[in-house]
């Protein structure tokens, strides 16, 4: 039996956790997931942008992400009265704020065009992107050089175009430096990799006007490069122009530098002047806002780089650059280590020196990116909003130490390969700086759109949430309004290759709201109190990388642990107190180095205090620790002292490898705070706890492939009242079946695959410390009723004559007393491609039983491709669908009396991809039918088996 949060609870609680339950049963909209909303340009039906506003309200979501794209039409001639910047792009925007404000959900906003990567600008401006590209001129042994040195070209990856802007070839170069490069015969080095011996600096010795050159070699039997650098301007756009421009606003938009504060002034001001210029519209946006926000940096460059960066350099780290700049240029220094500017790099004899090049550079850089990100955030504050981004992903920067800089950090589950081990990047930050939202770009996967399930995005969800996502933007929903060239279903994003495209125009919207609501609980206590994490692993990375501890065995043993940069360590709360590290928020109870030995001398010098205080530290593998960069006497300095820390052997563990870390935890007496003793290789679970003053959370998730029954020790909450929250009602039950020993609470819990739980702990006065743990009820299984015969309608969903019209044509086909079977099956001539929803009704008996006894039902509707609503008796029954391999319902309370008919109806529904397959060659975004992206999906993947097929049963038991 369930009972409601405020009925059960209020009158024996505190007021504030009686409020933070209310809030659970419904929460408020900054807990709620939100929607990215794509529209393609300001071209829009501004009645249809009100609308999609609405309908992501009317579901539950707690807002939008406003994206205007731009990026993927070709330009017409219209674009000169609807680009970026225009009157028309303002009243798309004053619209959008003006229903958002009507509905009262959150505001985000991209703060440029596309991405927020770039704005309109007159070419080569100060705060558009800047880069030191290079030219080769090779000397060969015996020869010298007298000439003038040649140019650079922009350098061009084909692999990039289909989604970035390519590099444009025109404007001023500035030669920056030459250099003289030995190049040495390796017959090791792999294709591409140049192998660089000496390096003369010959900047000195170039008429820079002239780029006139007379070179000898100080020998001759090597090869040598010169290779001249030059400062220039990526000249890379965020969006196309439109034809014939005739001033800025009509001529798209370049990408900003990201690495400068002036980067951002020219983003932030551009908005201020050409999108909110009015007074109303900026109290509008102060009003309504949220986020100021920026997507993941996709941009390219031969090298990245801003206005005085080289004097930058020699400030921060106390030397020329000039000498590194060959070693610079390698691989993982570009967009998401998939690329080389010109095909080659360059690797040096001596590694030691390369790397302290690469790190020092990267520092730098990262210095600059931090001005940028400051102003940004400055900016949106002083408009009374905060600052989003995703931050440092993708490029050679610090994400760890970057996540605390941004008020709303955002991952997203596409570039984090829907990995829980890597949103720990960012949660760990996040925590130990206090930032009470972490969101992810949930959803995009690459394939086809129109095929994600609720079943698939509650996945996404559950995997960030998991490690520490607490905020959810869907990828995405889409403009719902015609448009130039599209026909129905809508506009679509991504050529048909990315999901996914939510809203009416998808059968299963009609269901959303019973997700978005279970999501939204979910977030709600992910957000409530302070996080609790056992430990606590050191990182650095530059850029950020994809495996660090590589082994499940503390995941296996219950253990939760973040990852936390430098700058973390250096946090003001991270301090050491009762054995915790940041004991007022995530109070960590170990660090751990796994082979990780590049330190900061601040962080060094941190972890060497930890160490004095008696915090345990664990150091798997390497121990030889260095600085990161070779600025003065830092190299030493960090050698030192992590030396001292070393040799303080009653705090410091060392240990060969990271199969010997559980063990010595357990030795130095620390254990995880909710320990689940897996079992199995297929057995996965995961946990995050959140500490309040009045009550305890703790979520649990199956992330394995079979359901699971583990007896789970939580620490420290044997004083305390255990109950159950559901996420899918919104209401709790006791925890019944339990025991107490020394503070700890054992409980069976009980988890199929994909489906989580939350567990409470309250400080609840209705109960004394002595009152023993509920017995468990018993039940006994009676007998079982199967459906056999239904009454099934299945609604076709179509496009409409009219290819323009966004409207969805509806066929129903009937199948009375019909068994269950897939929709395909039912009437393979009509509905081999359909798409839609499906109702299917059927009567049961409730069986009589002895005066004495009371029985219970569960409904099983076994597996279901995407999501169902149920009603028993006309009363509306929630469905955990979490539980995809057999969806179970306890319907007791719906029941009619013993021996009386009961009727229950369930709504089926899939989603639109079978009719976009059936339909791929005359379904058009901007007159590009969706079989020329997609096409080789489609023929690779056969129609979807869409509807209920069972078994469906209702098993009785008898409640003792």
């Amino acid at each position: 039996r369930f009972y409601t949060l405020s009925l059960l609870l209020c009158s024996a609680t505190t007021a504030v956790l009686c409020n933070v339950l209310n809030d659970f049963s419904s929460p408020p909209a900054e807990y709620r997931p939100k929607f990215r909303y794509w529209f393609p340009d300001a071209e829009v039906d501004v009645n249809a942008v009100v609308r999609d506003v609405g309908e992501i309200a009317a579901v539950g979501s707690g807002g939008l992400e406003f994206l205007p794209y731009y990026q993927y039409r070709s330009p017409s001639a219209n674009w000169s009265q609807y680009s970026y910047g225009s009157d028309a792009s303002r009243a798309v925007l004053r619209a959008a704020m003006e229903a958002v404000d009507k509905h009262d959900i959150l505001f985000d906003f991209a703060i440029g065009a596309n991405q927020g990567q770039g704005v309109p600008a007159k070419p080569e401006s100060v705060g558009l992107s800047l880069e030191l590209a290079y030219a080769n001129v090779t000397v060969e042994p015996g020869q010298a050089f007298n000439g003038t040195l040649p140019q650079s070209t922009q350098p061009h990856d084909p692999a990039l175009a289909f989604f970035m802007h390519s590099l444009e070839e025109f404007g001023q170069q500035n030669l920056s430096a030459v250099l003289a490069v030995e190049t040495i015969d390796d017959p090791t080095s792999t294709a591409g990799v140049v192998t660089i011996g000496r390096v003369i600096d010959l900047s000195n010795e170039v008429d820079f006007k002239s780029r006139y050159l007379s070179w000898t070699p100080p020998d001759d039997k090597q090869k040598w490069r010169l290779m001249a650098w030059y400062q220039r301007y990526t000249n890379q756009r965020a969006i196309d122009p439109a034809p014939n421009a005739t001033n800025i606003i009509q001529n798209g938009s370049w990408v900003l530098d990201h690495f400068s504060a002036a980067g951002a002034e020219r983003l932030t001001s551009f908005f201020d002047d050409y999108l909110v210029p009015e007074e109303e519209d900026k109290a509008l946006l102060s009003r309504v806002g949220n986020y100021a926000w920026q997507d993941s940096m996709e941009m390219q460059s031969a090298l990245w780089w801003t206005h005085g960066f080289s004097e930058q350099f020699h400030a921060l780290r106390g030397y020329d650059i000039r000498p590194c700049l060959p070693f610079l240029i390698r691989r993982d220094t570009f967009w998401a280590a998939q690329t080389l500017p010109y095909g080659e790099s360059f690797e040096s004899q001596n590694s030691t020196i390369a790397e302290r090049c690469n790190d020092d550079y990267r520092i730098t850089l990262q210095h600059g990116y931090e001005e940028y990100i400051r102003a940004n955030a400055e900016w949106a504050r002083s408009k009374g909003l905060e600052y989003s981004n995703q931050p440092a992903y993708n490029l050679p920067l610090n994400m760890l130490d970057s996540v605390s800089l941004v008020d709303g950090p955002e991952g997203e589950s596409l570039g984090f390969d829907d990995n829980p081990d890597l949103y720990r990047y960012m949660a760990g930050p996040a925590h130990m700086a206090g930032n009470p939202v972490i969101s992810s770009e949930c959803g995009a996967v690459q394939g086809a759109g129109y095929t994600q399930s609720v079943q698939d995005l509650l996945w996404h969800v559950h995997r960030g949430m998991a490690t520490g996502i607490f905020m959810n933007v869907f990828h995405g929903y889409a403009y719902s309004g015609t448009f130039f060239n599209t026909t129905w279903p809508g506009y679509t994003v991504f050529a048909y290759t990315f999901t996914d495209m939510w809203g009416p125009r998808q059968p299963a919207w009609n269901h959303i709201n019973d997700t978005i609501a279970y999501i939204s609980r979910n977030q709600f206590i992910s957000q409530t109190g302070t996080p609790k994490v056992d430990i606590a692993f050191y990182q650095y990375a530059a850029p950020f990388r994809k495996v660090v501890y590589g082994s499940n065995n503390l995941e296996h043993l219950g253990f939760t642990y973040d990852y936390l940069g430098p700058k973390s360590l250096s946090h003001d709360a991270a301090v050491i107190e009762g054995a915790l590290l940041a004991p007022e928020g995530p109070s960590y109870k170990a660090l751990v180095f796994a082979n990780q030995t590049k330190l900061t001398l601040d962080a060094a010098k941190q972890v060497k205090s930890f160490a004095e205080a008696g915090f345990p530290i664990f150091i798997i593998g390497r121990t030889d620790f260095h600085s990161a960069g070779m600025k003065a006497d830092e190299p030493a300095l960090v050698s030192r002292t992590m030396n001292e820390v070393l040799a303080l052997s009653n705090s410091v563990t060392i240990l060969d490898s990271v199969e010997e870390l559980p063990a010595a935890l357990a030795a130095k007496n620390i254990r995880p705070r909710a320990a689940i003793p897996h079992e199995g290789a297929d057995s996965r679970w995961y946990s995050f706890w959140r500490s309040s003053p009045d009550a305890e959370f703790i979520f649990l998730y199956n992330d394995g492939s079979s359901t699971d029954t583990f007896n789970v020790e939580f620490e420290n909450v044997g004083a305390l009242v255990p109950f159950i929250l559901d996420a899918w009602t919104g209401n709790a039950s006791p925890l019944l079946q339990y025991t107490v020993n020394d503070g700890k609470l054992v409980a069976p819990i009980t988890l199929a695959s994909n489906q989580t739980t939350t567990i409470a702990f309250f400080k609840y006065s209705g109960r004394g410390s002595s009152v023993s743990a509920l017995p468990r009820p018993s039940r006994n299984v009676v007998t079982a009723t199967s459906g056999h015969s239904w009454d099934i309608t299945v609604n076709d969903w179509q496009s409409h004559s009219d290819r323009y019209s966004m409207k969805t044509v509806v066929t129903q086909h009937s199948f009375p007393n019909s068994s269950l079977a897939p929709w395909k099956d039912l009437d393979p001539a009509n509905l081999g491609d359909t798409s839609g929803t499906a109702d299917y009704v059927a009567t049961f008996e409730t069986p009589s039983t002895a005066s004495n006894q009371q029985l219970g039902a569960r409904l099983h509707l076994g597996p279901i491709t995407d999501s169902v609503r149920l009603w028993v008796n006309a009363a509306r029954v929630s469905a955990d669908l979490t539980s995809a391999g057999d969806i179970v319902v306890d319907i007791t309370n719906e029941l009619a009396p013993p021996g009386k008919n009961n009727e229950i109806r369930i709504e089926a529904a899939s989603t639109l991809y079978n009719r976009v397959r059936a339909e791929k060659d005359s379904i058009w975004t901007f007159g590009s039918a969706a079989s020329v992206a997609a096409g080789a999906y489609y023929e690779a993947n056969l129609p979807l088996s869409y509807g209920l097929v069972g078994p469906v049963f209702i098993e009785w038991v008898q409640l003792v």
